[in-house]
Formats: C-alpha cells, structure tokens, sequence
C-alpha cells in the first residue's frame, strides 16, 4: 500500500495538470490527452486495488487503513468525471469530428473563419468517407421537420442554443441561420456549430445542423451527442409551440 501513497497523488495531480494545461494554452492538445488518459488509467487501478484491499479486509476481518480512503476518492473521481463529460458513447466511437444532419448539403461556415482561435482541423466539410462513415455510425442523426413556420422555429432554435450553453457568434435572420461555438466540460476544446433553417413548401421547415471539433481526429462522440440534444430539446419546445397555437 506503500506505493499508493505517492502513486494516487501524482496520478491525480497529473491528470488535473493535463486539463488545465490545454485549457491555459501550455500544453499541446495531442500531449495533453495522452498525459490525462495515462494518469486515468493508473487512478483507475489504483481504485480497483483499494477496493479489493478493502474486500479483503472486510473478509478477513482486518482494519481497513482509513489514511487510504481520500486517495482512492480522488483517485475514483478522475475516471467518473471522464465517463460524465464523454459518456460511454466515446469507448466505440468513430475517427471523425464533423457532423450534420445534411451530409449531401451540409450547413456552411460563414461567419466563423479558419484563423478564428487554435485549429487543425479544415471548416471545409469532406463529404465522401466522412460521411458514409457517419450513415453507418449514427443513422439517427438526419434532418428535423417540423409543421411549425420557419421563422417560429429560427426563434425557438436560438433560444434552444443559447439555454445550452452556446455562445451565438452570427445571425442571418433574412437567410434563417445562425452560428456558434462551445465548448467542451472537461478539457474545454472549442467546437464550431451552424444551424439552418428552411421553409417548406407546406408552411413547416427542415432544420439542419452541424457541429464539428477545430482539433482531434476522433470528437469522442461529442458532436453527436450534442445535436441529438439540441434536437430533443427544440423539438419538444416545437411540441408545446404547436399545442399553444392550436
């Protein structure tokens, strides 16, 4: 148990050190990641020990080293607050980090430009093995159709973005369309976000989005997971919309 006792600090100390590194510009993201998921990695078997280590105690009827306990707590809140902020979507997720709902016309990056803050990763939607990639790995993220005028919906849409943390960077409200960026919990990457609106010939509108990462080959699932809730949440507003107008 020795080991633990300078282990478990410096485990945890490490990963605390990977995030704020990014997130305060010294350390590069790549570096970053790699620091924070060896430093996971060793919190989490270091749990595991403690909790076998107790186990054995309580079987064998021997006193547990109480000393030991803020460690393996510490030690236990590294890999919870990771699966938290990605969930457990990230452990099969695909290498790609553009995502939309129109993957044959995908919304445009207009307002946020390519030299806008640090970025690897091109505003230019690549299409082809993206995209096929995206139909097999998440066929539920397509275009939302709602009965409620377009310009109703833009509204509601705004309102929706900004409930969850978006910072609007532009509106085009002649073209029923907005852009934004947020970030992410715990490392704080900044992704980009657009969201366009289109009136249908039966007074309803199609809404689309796309939410890609600046850096990383993988988003984790992130973006994903982030349209299926703006969409969740602008359709049940929709809902109660259509319930007030009736």
């Amino acid at each position: 148990m020795k080991l633990i006792n300078w282990l478990a600090p410096s485990a945890f100390l490490a990963a605390v050190i990977a995030t704020l590194g990014y997130r305060f510009g010294f350390l590069h993201f790549r570096l970053s990641l790699l620091v924070f998921f060896i430093a996971m990695l060793v919190c989490t078997v270091i749990f595991l020990i403690g909790v076998f280590k107790l186990a054995v105690c309580i079987y064998k009827k021997q006193r547990f080293p109480v000393e030991l306990v803020p460690l393996l707590l510490a030690c236990a809140l590294i890999p919870v607050l990771t699966f938290n902020n990605v969930g457990s979507g990230a452990l099969n997720a695909v290498m790609i980090h553009d995502i939309t709902t129109d993957m044959d016309n995908p919304p445009a990056f207009v307002f946020i430009q390519p030299d806008d803050g640090y970025r690897i990763n091109s505003l230019v939607y690549p299409g082809g093995e993206v995209s096929a990639t995206q139909r097999q790995a998440y066929p539920d993220i397509k275009t939302f159709v709602s009965p409620v005028p377009a310009r109703l919906v833009y509204q509601k849409a705004v309102f929706i973005s900004s409930l969850l943390g978006w910072e609007i960077i532009a509106k085009d409200l002649g073209g029923l369309r907005y852009e934004a960026v947020t970030k992410t919990p715990l490392f704080g990457f900044v992704d980009d976000i657009a969201v366009r609106i289109t009136p249908l010939a039966d007074g309803g509108s199609a809404v689309d989005v796309r939410s890609m990462s600046r850096v990383g080959i993988s988003d984790l699932g992130t973006n994903a997971k982030r349209i299926r809730r703006f969409l969740g949440e602008l359709e049940a507003v929709l809902e109660q919309e259509l319930i007030n107008l009736q």
